[in-house]
């Protein structure tokens, strides 16, 4: 079963979910997806859901991944770390977008700093497959995800105003990449090893 596409679907209509019943004051180009589950927030379940449940699964995809083909599925383990990041991101909320609200720094800290491991998580796995990878397109998709991933993060941290806006996106980069990676193509332990004549 394709347990990250699974995820990302899940994911993108709780989102949407979450951004149907958003206030005026959320602003989706500057505020995070993060914002919408954010301390302090009457509808924060809804993302902080979509934040564990996505997590969770793309955890188990992984765990089964490697299971099944260590040899070769062991760039799995860092998509792994990146599940249970984003889950922790979920149990952990972020710092109010409105006025007055009243939050947990500590909170918000492990948050930040659960987003940062899930972002050091996905980039590692993108440059393990780029290693793993022998045939040359899902090697290419592998290093332009990456190359992408790296100029919307840095995006995200220069441009402030526009941060909500290079956020998504950066998940875009992301989904695409783990949804193109349970094609059969992208998947290293599916090459066969080239039949060898009989004596």
């Amino acid at each position: 079963m394709r347990l990250y596409t699974l995820a990302v679907a899940i994911l993108l209509a709780l989102i949407l979910a979450a951004h149907a019943v958003a206030p005026d004051a959320y602003t989706w180009t500057q505020h995070t997806m993060s914002h919408l589950g954010a301390q302090g927030y009457e509808h924060a379940n809804i993302m902080r859901f979509g934040f564990v449940s996505y997590g969770a699964l793309v955890l188990v995809g992984a765990i089964l991944k490697v299971a099944r083909a260590v040899r070769t599925a062991w760039p799995h383990s860092f998509i792994g770390i990146y599940g249970f990041a984003i889950l922790l991101t979920g149990l952990f909320s972020t710092s109010p977008f409105l006025p007055g609200a009243t939050f947990s720094v500590p909170e918000a800290n492990l948050h930040s700093n659960f987003a940062t491991l899930s972002g050091i998580g996905i980039s590692t796995a993108m440059v393990a497959f780029a290693i793993v990878h022998r045939s040359r397109l899902p090697r290419i998709i592998d290093v332009v995800a990456l190359v992408l991933t790296m100029l919307l993060s840095a995006a995200f941290f220069t441009f402030g105003d526009m941060a909500g806006a290079f956020q998504r996106l950066l998940w875009l980069v992301g989904f695409a990449w783990l949804v193109i990676l349970e094609v059969p193509f992208m998947q290293p332990e599916s090459r066969q090893s080239p039949a060898h004549p009989s004596a």
